[in-house]
């Protein structure tokens, strides 16, 4: 029965294999056949005429050299013949060689008594099988040395006449088709290995494909929602100033209160949903690099405790900050947004009891430690609660239990910080999730006693009769902005780009007191420039706000080197006047004017 191949390619690459294996074989089988004919006519030759064995030994060396040459040819270039131009010339050369072996051992039987032939025809069908097994990868070479060996010793041995010769005859007639099945048996083997070989190979490249078009489908999903992370923050941010103005006019309405307090909260959970997406989104798409840098873990403990001690005092939890004098090397952005996520899951999830954010010095490094005294997750669910949008106990989807994309951000921002994040939890006992942070290389070296917070508000002041410069591209936000502002009580100016900002504020009645610019404005430059221009012009220390949707790594790399407050859109009005008020509290234009004027 023939082997079916599925296809031409793999019809040509198992035979390509075939012709390797067959020619790694027989480097050294054919000088040892004529080695042994050598032998074998040395041991009967005696008594004999010299024509019945030396052209044939003479053509045996012949065809065995230009076999040799074959072999060396193929191992040195393979691809200069095709398979079966390398497979031909095999099955030729085998052939001869078994007319040499044929030839010789038939006119040599003539001339020898009983015993001897019987010696000759020993090595005869030895020397068949052993051909037969090592050729056994392509059948056609040590096919044609079988039957042109074989085939004229058998021939004469049945036209002597007598029992013991016909009967030797027979026997040879027998051994060569068996000898011949067998080969074929293990070639059979060898080509179906080859087949599958093949196939598994196919199979998995297959999947490689698919796998790497998965891959770049999901990067590209995931590159397209950290690019359109601007685009999808503005009309958050517009519906947020005007839900603030809103409020401002209905105030003491109560209907209307109450429908706006309840789209208020609709949309602070579209924020909520919407800056937890794209976190994960970026991460994904690998558009973050981390800014690590020496820093006390005091100053990151204390911001958590500033942050989440009031929301567990309302929840009636005991928030506990153990104090820390260890100086880490990290990204404080990124390590502190980790430690947020498990505050927040801790908190959620402990419906009494205590929460402990402490350190652990651990062979050179600092484990900061989360431990709650919760509700626990099971060992089985241990792995799953780092999934996306995965919960224990919302299958309702409640969100004021959380989105589910806590965990999953932190494992992200973990892993690309190079951390090792830990956890250890046991249902009705609590958990504990701990991150791993090298120590800084050198204590005593210079390390910022503050961390930046691009985001962080402030102290609330007086704005009333402040000039404001609101610069951004999109109408929608200029409009509510300068409504805004003004319902503060600040003049407020409104521009489209950098050269309008510049235009717009030499135009006013006054010099303006402070800038509030987007960061992607049309044309030549964008809100770090405008504000550069503005503060050459009005002197270094104007107070700026930079808020921009773009939360990518660089952005706010460059807005620190810049020195600005970057606010990331969309930005609660009670956020934006704290930060405002802060800045000018801070750097106030009276201040300003006499380090412009000098002594």
């Amino acid at each position: 029965m023939s082997i079916a191949f599925h296809s031409a390619e793999e019809r040509a690459v198992v035979k390509a294999e075939q012709i390797r294996a067959f020619f790694s074989e027989t480097n050294d089988q054919n000088l040892a056949g004529a080695l042994v004919l050598s032998l074998l006519v040395y041991v009967v030759h005696d008594g004999i005429p010299a024509w019945t064995w030396q052209p044939a030994l003479l053509a045996l060396y012949g065809v065995t050299l230009v076999r040799a040459w074959l072999i060396r040819q193929y191992h040195r270039a393979p691809d200069s013949r095709s398979s079966l131009e390398w497979g031909r010339s095999q099955a030729i050369s085998g052939g001869l060689s078994g007319v040499c072996w044929g030839f010789a051992n038939t006119a040599m039987l003539a001339h020898l008594p009983t015993e001897l032939q019987l010696l000759i025809l020993t090595v005869v069908t030895v020397a068949a099988s052993s051909n037969a097994s090592e050729g056994f990868s392509y059948v056609p070479p040590s096919r044609a040395y079988i039957l042109a060996s074989i085939g004229p010793p058998a021939l004469w041995l049945l036209t002597v006449g007598d029992r013991l010769h016909t009967i030797l005859g027979a026997m040879l007639l027998v051994f060569v088709p068996m000898t011949i099945w067998q080969a074929r048996k293990r070639n059979r083997v060898f080509i179906e290995a080859q087949q599958l070989r093949f196939r598994n190979e196919r199979l998995a490249r297959e999947l490689t494909v698919q796998r790497d078009a998965a891959e770049q489908a999901y990067l590209a999903k995931a590159r397209f929602l950290a690019a359109a992370s601007h685009d999808l923050r503005q009309p958050m941010q517009a519906l947020s100033i005007f839900h603030e103005l809103l409020g401002q006019e209905i105030r003491g309405a109560a209907p209307a209160g109450k429908i706006l307090a309840n789209a208020q909260k609709a949309a602070e959970g579209m924020k909520t949903l919407l800056d937890a997406l794209l976190d994960v989104s970026r991460l994904d798409a690998n558009v973050i690099t981390p800014n690590y840098r020496d820093f006390p873990v005091q100053a990151l403990l204390q911001q958590m405790e500033s942050e989440f001690a009031p929301i567990a005092g309302q929840a009636g939890i005991r928030l506990r900050v153990a104090p820390c004098s260890a100086v880490i090397a990290s990204d404080p952005v990124l390590l502190g947004q980790v430690l947020r996520n498990l505050l927040a899951n801790a908190l959620r999830y402990t419906p009494s009891g205590r929460v402990l954010l402490g350190c652990r010095r651990r062979n050179g490094q600092l484990a900061i430690e989360v431990l709650d005294t919760g509700i626990g997750i099971a060992a089985d669910q241990h792995a799953a609660i780092f999934a996306e949008f995965y919960q224990i106990g919302n299958k309702a989807r409640d969100r004021n239990q959380g989105l589910g994309l806590g965990l999953a951000i932190v494992e992200r921002v973990v892993r690309l910080l190079g951390h090792a994040l830990a956890m250890r939890s046991e249902p009705g006992r609590g958990s504990c999730f701990s991150v791993v942070v090298p120590l800084a290389a050198a204590a005593d070296g210079r390390t910022d006693a503050q961390l930046p917070d691009a985001e962080q508000g402030g102290i609330s002041g007086e704005l009333k009769g402040r000039r404001i410069l609101m610069v951004d591209d999109e109408e929608a936000i200029r409009t509510g902005m300068r409504d805004l502002l003004q319902g503060w009580g600040c003049e407020v100016t409104t521009a489209g780009s950098v050269a309008e900002a510049l235009d717009r504020a030499a135009a006013g009645p006054a010099p303006i007191d402070a800038v509030i610019s987007d960061m992607g404005l049309p044309g030549q430059g964008n809100g770090m420039d405008a504000i550069a221009a503005l503060r050459e012009r009005y002197g270094s220390q104007l107070p700026a706000l930079l808020i921009t949707g773009d939360t990518s790594q660089a952005t706010l790399q460059a807005a620190r080197e810049a020195k600005l407050i970057m606010l990331h859109k969309p930005i609660k009005p009670a956020r934006l006047r704290a930060a405002l008020t802060k800045l000018i509290t801070a750097n106030p234009p009276e201040d300003r004017r006499a380090e412009q004027l000098g002594p």
